[in-house]
């Protein structure tokens, strides 16, 4: 099997769709599976407009200089001309093709495959009908629906991170559907990166609340902020709320200078796991999610997770036996339940519990596995079609 990946975000830029695309690679050298990968050159990686790397017999990658997106400064959208991804492509002669994303890159994938009658699968990520509502542009969402309806059905298959997302879409009348679900590296993430060194850094004797992400408003931040600032008044000097990442709404938690508030910036390897294992509890507010990484980060390595019923997330997350979830836009359920946290060692011992046994549960082999069959399933229904067809 030869499958051409054409994705609008790549490493180094962090996201769940490069994470997942990273985990991926490393199972496809694994399996001696051919591929090829179209993605933007990020300057800050010092990359050149097309570069071949050739990191393992199994992998081909070409990158494509792009322009910075208005409302993520470190993503970059990239339009190669339609003859040169022609050109690799027919020279790399891939049994399938699959677009993780719908603009520039993932749309001259789109084309590629209509134009040569090759198997097309397509990756549903972000709900970014959610997202216009956080940046003012409610009135985009329109026109944006009617584009990702047009775009996404041309594809053999649409995969969907989660049931919730997969139910979302089948209501927009979206078809072709399945699921292909995400998976965490529970040896990355563990408990055993705990730090006590780390922190005292963040507040000596502190109760720790993490966030860890994209620092944006879709992310609904605004709670978290609400929450900490209520939460030093109450308990002053008692708690650390860390913000681990990067995004356009880190200038605006600087502005609301609370003394309880910690910004490490971007973290990756190492670094990410000690902070994710030294922090006391998760807070994650975010009701946008698809399927939403980070929670499952934080559970593997053993966090208890205050966060939103909505989303994605629900796949995952329980109320009572992993969590403790609120219900979209409650504020001061929100507040409550990170106060409860703080207060009730018994039950977050036990959610943290349930948390690291539900991330067990979620080996990324096996949803790599389903991966291939579904690619195999596709390949052989379009040959069927074929030879339906010519006979």
């Amino acid at each position: 099997m030869r499958i051409a990946y054409f994705t609008d975000t790549y490493s180094p830029e962090v996201n769940g769709v490069t994470n997942t695309l990273s985990r991926l690679e490393a199972y496809l050298n694994e399996k001696h599976i051919y591929h090829t990968i179209f993605a933007p050159a990020y300057e800050y990686e010092d990359a050149p407009s097309r570069r071949r790397n050739q990191h393992s017999v199994y992998r081909n990658l070409y990158r494509f200089k792009g322009l910075k997106a208005p409302l993520s400064p470190k993503s970059r959208l990239a339009f190669p001309a339609f003859w040169e991804i022609d050109e690799i492509c027919d020279d790399f002669q891939p049994d399938l093709v699959h677009v993780s994303t719908e603009l520039g890159i993932g749309f001259r994938g789109m084309r590629y495959a209509l134009t040569r009658n090759i198997p097309l699968v397509m990756s549903y990520h972000t709900d970014y009908g959610k997202y216009l509502r956080y940046f003012n542009l409610e009135l985009l969402r329109p026109v944006l629906e009617k584009y990702l309806a047009w775009f996404y059905r041309f594809a053999h298959r649409v995969l969907a991170p989660s049931r919730h997302t997969l139910e979302d879409l089948f209501r927009r009348q979206y078809r072709n559907l399945d699921l292909w679900s995400r998976g965490i590296d529970t040896a990355l993430f563990n408990p055993v990166y705990r730090n006590e060194d780390l922190r005292n850094r963040f507040g000596r004797g502190k109760f720790i609340f993490l966030y860890a992400g994209r620092l944006s408003p879709e992310k609904n931040l605004d709670m978290l902020l609400y929450a900490a600032a209520e939460i030093e008044r109450r308990f002053p000097r008692k708690t650390a709320f860390v913000f681990t990442g990067d995004g356009p709404y880190a200038g605006t938690i600087r502005k609301h200078k609370l003394s309880n508030v910690v910004l490490t910036g971007f973290k990756r390897g190492r670094e990410l796991s000690e902070i994710y294992a030294s922090a006391d509890c998760f807070a994650f507010p975010s009701g946008t999610e698809t399927f939403g990484n980070a929670a499952l980060e934080a559970m593997a390595s053993g966090l208890p997770v205050a966060g939103v019923a909505g989303g994605g997330v629900m796949d995952f997350l329980s109320h009572g036996n992993n969590a403790l979830l609120c219900p979209e836009g409650g504020r001061e359920n929100f507040l409550e339940n990170l106060v409860t946290l703080m207060g009730d060692s018994e039950l977050r011992l036990s959610l943290a519990e349930g948390a690291r046994n539900t991330a067990l549960a979620r080996d990324w082999n096996h949803i790599f596995d389903g991966l291939i069959t579904t690619y195999t399933t596709v390949i052989e229904e379009q040959r069927r079609r074929y030879w339906k067809q010519a006979s």
